[in-house]
């Protein structure tokens, strides 16, 4: 929610922590799950990382569910070995939420690196922290 009951969504922009990137371009973390409802507009979206462009993405699948509803494989699609250590992320990024509250699973897949090809991402300068950027 957008704090005035509506829907937000991403843009065409996905925005990620820099830790996440080399995962995301090796294809060991195939979605992101967002805290809250969110509704993508375009199918075709920039994976930007620490302010930069790093990937073109297709989006796969867009899943709706409620905190209590996800699993082990929604996890371990999110780069995570289980529900333990995602609930434990999300708590970071977002802080509290309940049991009840919605989120959105986005399945994409890389088309096409934007990136100096071959640089290790993880190690760019910068935190590329921004609550939300999962």
């Amino acid at each position: 929610m957008d704090g005035k009951g509506g829907v937000r969504g991403p843009g065409r922009r996905l925005k990620f922590k820099k830790r996440y990137l080399q995962m995301i371009l090796e294809g060991r973390k195939r979605s992101t799950i967002r805290l809250g409802r969110l509704v993508l507009r375009d199918r075709l979206l920039t994976i930007v990382g620490d302010g930069k462009p790093i990937a073109l993405a297709r989006v796969d699948e867009v899943t709706y569910k409620k905190v209590r509803e996800l699993t082990d494989e929604d996890a371990r699609v999110d780069g995570f070995r289980g529900l333990i250590e995602l609930f434990r992320e999300l708590r970071r990024i977002y802080g509290d939420f309940g049991l009840e509250d919605d989120v959105t699973i986005i399945r994409f897949t890389v088309l096409r690196r934007l990136d100096n090809e071959g640089q290790d991402l993880a190690r760019l300068p910068g935190s590329g922290s921004s609550r939300g950027s999962r």
